[in-house]
């Protein structure tokens, strides 16, 4: 059965996840792409800034830095984890009209909810978001990394809902620490 474009798409982001969980960092991953053309594909890099979500360093690297994209096209933003809201905010930006992710994220996720408190000046265009590509995959890559993070704020039960759900979708019980 042949992959479609999303699905495709959603691979490299997951291969950009996989960096990140290779690293020790959460493992999400996010590349743009004009149709079946990636434009360009990066992943969150570092846990103590928390700027450095891979939306946030996509958006450098296309608009700012390696790339310098400077057309104004319909772009798709492909990412592992629902964006949160500064994720999402600055998609309203840029030349995106369309967010597809792998899974959401009820702890700090906001792009399945309605744009509606947004002020007008950031709806002039329609922004159409999409869940569920390659769910289980990226969920494996969050399950590996809960079952192997040091970082105090999961060992904890930090985003406990997060959590829960990783495992749900795994069928699996946390490790014992």
């Amino acid at each position: 059965m042949p992959m479609n474009t999303d699905e495709h798409m959603m691979d490299h982001a997951l291969a950009e996840a996989r960096l990140a969980l290779d690293m020790g960092v959460f493992p999400v991953g996010a590349v743009l792409a004009s149709g079946s053309r990636l434009v360009g594909r990066a992943h969150k890099t570092m846990a103590s800034n928390h700027l450095s979500h891979a939306e946030m360093n996509l958006y450098h690297k296309v608009f700012v830095g390696e790339y310098a994209y400077t057309r104004d096209e319909n772009l798709t933003l492909y990412t592992t984890l629902e964006p949160c809201i500064m994720c999402l905010g600055t998609t309203l930006h840029l030349p995106v009209t369309r967010v597809v992710y792998a899974m959401s994220d009820d702890y700090g996720g906001c792009g399945a909810t309605k744009l509606e408190p947004v002020p007008p000046r950031h709806l002039s265009r329609q922004l159409l978001i999409e869940g569920g590509v390659r769910r289980r995959e990226a969920c494996k890559l969050f399950g590996e990394f809960l079952d192997n993070t040091t970082e105090p704020f999961w060992q904890q039960g930090g985003a406990n809902h997060f959590q829960a759900a990783v495992r749900a979708e795994l069928n699996t019980a946390a490790p014992p620490r």
